[in-house]
């Protein structure tokens, strides 16, 4: 069934405009609501004090007014009795600074203080509104990693590190080899000695900053499951959901391995946000949405979609007439089955007064009230579709997060990358999914590979078996550079152990910088490469591009080769979109 609704906060109004706003609410064609998701003091005014009366009674007029209920909890934010009590909880950076009392998303998601008051409070909301048949969904906590709050440098992450590190190596010894400890007389005596990866003045081992990266990915992974864990312990009926926000392909965790935990997905919709000038692109727009749907490859919700101008202290951009519409419309199309908009009013008070809604602080009915009306009526008549592609993007945590900690060049982007990617099936009306690499792609007829940077062997071979079979693949400039410790390997060309399947290997190489690029060649027409040069020594393949008057000397730019049933494509550079445009005709035509 698709619900289409409003995010509603009745507890920084009070219930005066109660009744008047359930009527409103059901006046724009909504039939859900979604509360509490930062209301924690209500539902817990004193530490092991619980008291519901306030939202019993919200949903109990709700009912009469025929809404259905997303009920949250609310762990993003913490009451001040728990501040007060354990102010070691809170979250701190890499030069020691903990984050006061506040702001949200202050805490640490390795303090088992913290874990302990959020799991009791899970618990006993699931215990108490198990059989409300109003409920229709659960959502644990709130864009989890939001704002910074995905690093944190506490004595109890670093503890947890060191277990986690124990636990995976076990022997010191196989730790300081795997990791090449002997540089700079880092070899560690014990696992107690090794630190967290905090700035300094050099660099510090990408091996133990990868480390450290899927150690963060772990922790929250493992939040969010408990979460909804502490939920199911009570409550069989209903289904359990977290709401990703946007931005997140940035965040040093991996959306695909939390969303293993829910029973569906959500994601907060924001093309535009506080300090933009505009909106995103329409195909970033849609990479944003298809991305999320990736996670658990199902049709999902988006449980905050704008209406109204955002930001917390800079604003900016306010969307146009019909254009929130369009959003939310477009985003039914990319496999959205229900849809709430952010937020029914905002409020007039506190750190979102400019995060407005459908209604102003003037609650007056106007135009967003009535854009707002028009969507629903609009929603209704579109059937819940799942998007059929033959094409898919492969995201890899890891190799993302490697790139993140050495970019290599000062222009490069993991996010601007795939969406460049992207744009391609988007300016051909062609859908496209996002999987993770974890993911059987054999059902796809292209599968693109974005600077997937570290490549298991086990990976090599799938990847190979596909091609193998009949599949193309294309592959771009970093490809199987390192091992999985983060790495490069010895004794080998790059792309490693993949030169039988690209038909090429990387005799030099070089990282172009803010506004440099270097000149190829496609059939005659001149095009540019950037972020990276990548000169390809051809083998078996053939090339496509070239490179142009380069003084290393002449060498492929972009190399095809056939590959048992399938083909390669390996791009030595981000091309730009001309280029691209033209190699991409080349490989959809194939």
């Amino acid at each position: 069934m698709r619900y289409l609704g409003v995010d509603y906060y009745p507890e920084q109004w009070g219930l005066d405009l109660l009744e008047e706003d359930l009527e409103n609410i059901v006046e724009l064609g909504a039939n859900l609501i979604r509360i509490a998701d930062f209301a924690w003091d209500r539902f817990e005014p004193e530490e092991g004090k619980y008291d519901f009366s306030f939202f019993d009674y919200v949903i109990e007029r709700a009912k009469a007014h025929g809404l259905k209920i997303m009920m949250c909890v609310p762990t993003a934010t913490m009451p001040a009795w728990l501040y007060t009590k354990h102010p070691e909880i809170m979250n701190v950076d890499d030069k020691g600074y903990r984050q006061p009392y506040g702001a949200r998303r202050g805490y640490c998601y390795n303090s088992d203080i913290y874990l302990e008051k959020a799991f009791a409070l899970a618990e006993k909301m699931a215990e108490h509104y198990k059989d409300e048949e109003a409920i229709v969904a659960w959502q644990v906590d709130n864009e989890i990693g939001h704002e910074g709050s995905d690093m944190c440098y506490c004595d109890s992450c670093h503890k947890k590190f060191i277990e986690y590190l124990r636990n995976k190596y076990q022997d010191i010894h196989e730790l300081n080899e795997r990791w090449g400890t002997s540089f700079w007389t880092q070899t560690y005596n014990d696992f107690d000695q090794i630190p967290l990866p905090k700035a300094s003045f050099t660099a510090q081992n990408p091996s133990l900053r990868l480390e450290w990266m899927r150690f963060r990915s772990l922790s929250a992974e493992k939040y969010i499951g408990d979460l909804a864990d502490a939920v199911r312990k009570h409550d069989h009926n209903h289904p359990i959901s977290h709401d990703f926000e946007g931005g997140i392909i940035n965040k040093a965790f991996d959306p695909f391995a939390i969303s293993r935990h829910l029973d569906f997905v959500s994601y907060n919709n924001y093309p535009v946000w506080g300090g933009q000038k505009a909106p995103l692109s329409g195909s970033d727009l849609s990479f944003t949405v298809d991305f999320a749907r990736g996670f658990s490859r199902k049709n999902f919700w988006v449980t905050e979609s704008i209406m109204g101008q955002q930001g917390h202290n800079d604003i900016g951009y306010a969307p146009k007439p019909d254009e929130a519409k369009k959003w939310a419309l477009d985003s039914l199309d990319h496999g959205v089955e229900s849809l709430i908009f952010f937020r029914y009013r905002g409020f007039i008070k506190g750190a979102e007064q400019f995060c407005f809604g459908i209604l102003d602080a003037d609650n007056e009915k106007r135009r967003k009230y009535y854009e707002t009306k028009a969507f629903f009526e609009e929603a209704k008549k579109k059937p819940v579709t799942y998007p059929k592609s033959d094409v898919c993007i492969i995201y890899d945590y890891d190799s993302k997060s490697s790139m993140q900690i050495q970019r290599q060049s000062d222009v490069f982007s993991y996010e601007g990358e795939c969406m460049k990617l992207y744009r391609q099936m988007y300016l051909r009306n062609m859908n496209c999914d996002i999987i993770d690499s974890s993911v059987d792609f054999s059902k796809y007829r292209l599968v693109i590979l974005p600077y997937m940077i570290v490549m298991s062997d086990e990976f090599k071979k799938r990847l190979k078996d596909y091609v193998s079979d009949g599949g193309k693949v294309l592959l771009t400039p970093r490809t199987a550079w390192k091992d999985t410790d983060n790495n490069l390997v010895f004794g080998k060309r790059i792309p490693v152990d993949l030169s039988d399947l690209t038909g090429c290997v990387i005799e030099e190489h070089e990282s172009l910088l803010d506004d440099q690029y270097s000149l190829c060649e496609y059939e005659g027409v001149e095009g540019k490469g950037y972020v990276f040069e990548e000169l390809l020594k051809v083998k078996e393949g053939k090339q496509i591009l070239s490179w142009k008057n380069n003084p290393f000397g002449e060498y492929a730019a972009a190399v095809e080769n056939e590959y048992g049933k399938g083909k390669c494509y390996y791009m030595g550079a981000s091309f730009d979109e001309d280029t691209l445009n033209r190699l991409f005709e080349k490989i959809l035509n194939d």
